[in-house]
């Protein structure tokens, strides 16, 4: 692979861990926020709008947005980026946080399947072992899958009757974000810049939807809530979706979905270092399988040469 191939994948590695990494601080950002969920989704998005139209007005970039030709998959790509934070968030509060940060992180399988099958994004076993070890990773930090001297190994999956809707809701946002994976593939050709824009924008209207039919309270707001809510917002929204959109013009979808699992170790992370949780031995290898399979999906993509046209899923110009 050509040094400037390989420092751009270096590139787009980089930014996925920093965006994923910014992405596992809203659960221990949302212990100090009293409004629910759906409406911290909404400022997320809001934020990464406001951030967006702030860069072009001081940059005076935005005949840029009226050069912008507008396609099926940009505006999809932004309304997955809404219905997988919203749909999520709804979830945590119908089901348990287990199965609903499951069912959500099912998610890059979608995408990297469908890229394999319609933008011919190649499905190497490397790929394979990769996503195969931070998936199961995965299942050990968030406990779906444990271990006990007592009862051996035992799967978390709390299959209860009354989560049934909480689950199918939380198994949308894991489409969802699948989706938006798989639609942030295309249209290479826009500016990052420019697609976080729409993405926000689409993301702020979608949302905004969610929230007019769901009517959340917010009478229980303090004013630390608020403050916490707009670094929230800033940090785990703004930054981390637009770094996510970034990373989505660099990676191929299998590349993405191995990096998207480190927001379950910065996760983790957060809730020792904040809420004194422990790490239990399952986690730390979960941890590790993560880390595992990152590294060697990073190792893999910077060192070997990729197949002719893996990188160009424009080419399926009729449903752009």
């Amino acid at each position: 692979m050509a040094t400037t191939e390989t420092s751009t994948k270096i590139k787009g590695f980089v930014t996925m861990f920093l965006s994923s990494s910014a992405m596992g601080g809203i659960g221990a950002f949302s212990r100090y926020i009293e409004a629910p969920g759906i409406f911290i989704a909404l400022c997320r998005s809001l934020a990464g709008l406001i951030m967006m139209t702030l860069i072009f007005l001081f940059t005076q970039r935005f005949f840029k947005l009226k050069q912008l030709k507008m396609s099926p998959t940009i505006v999809w790509s932004g309304i997955f980026l809404g219905l997988l934070s919203g749909l999520y968030v709804v979830a945590t509060q119908m089901t348990t946080l287990a199965n609903a940060a499951f069912l959500i992180y099912t998610g890059p399988i979608y995408s990297t399947i469908l890229a394999s099958i319609f933008l011919k994004e190649p499905f190497t076993k490397v790929t394979a072992v990769s996503l195969t070890s931070v998936v199961i990773g995965c299942l050990l930090i968030i406990g779906i899958i444990n271990y006990s001297s007592g009862g051996g190994f035992t799967i978390g999956l709390d299959l209860d009757p009354e989560y049934m809707t909480g689950n199918l809701i939380a198994l949308g946002s894991g489409l969802a974000y699948g989706l938006y994976l798989f639609t942030s593939r295309y249209r290479q050709d826009v500016d990052s810049d420019v697609r976080s824009f729409t993405n926000f924008g689409f993301a702020v209207v979608t949302l905004l939807i969610l929230v007019f039919a769901t009517q959340p309270d917010l009478s229980e707001m303090t004013t630390r809530g608020w403050i916490v809510l707009v670094i929230a917002a800033f940090v785990t929204g703004a930054i981390a979706f637009y770094l996510l959109t970034v990373a989505s013009k660099i990676l191929l979808a299998g590349e993405l979905a191995t990096i998207s699992y480190q927001e379950t170790i910065m996760a983790t992370i957060l809730g020792i270092a904040l809420f004194s949780e422990s790490l239990t031995a399952m986690q730390a290898l979960g941890g590790g399988l993560i880390l595992f399979g990152g590294l060697f999906q990073i190792f893999a993509s910077t060192r070997k040469k990729k197949p002719a046209g893996a990188n160009a899923p424009e080419g399926m110009a009729g449903i752009h």
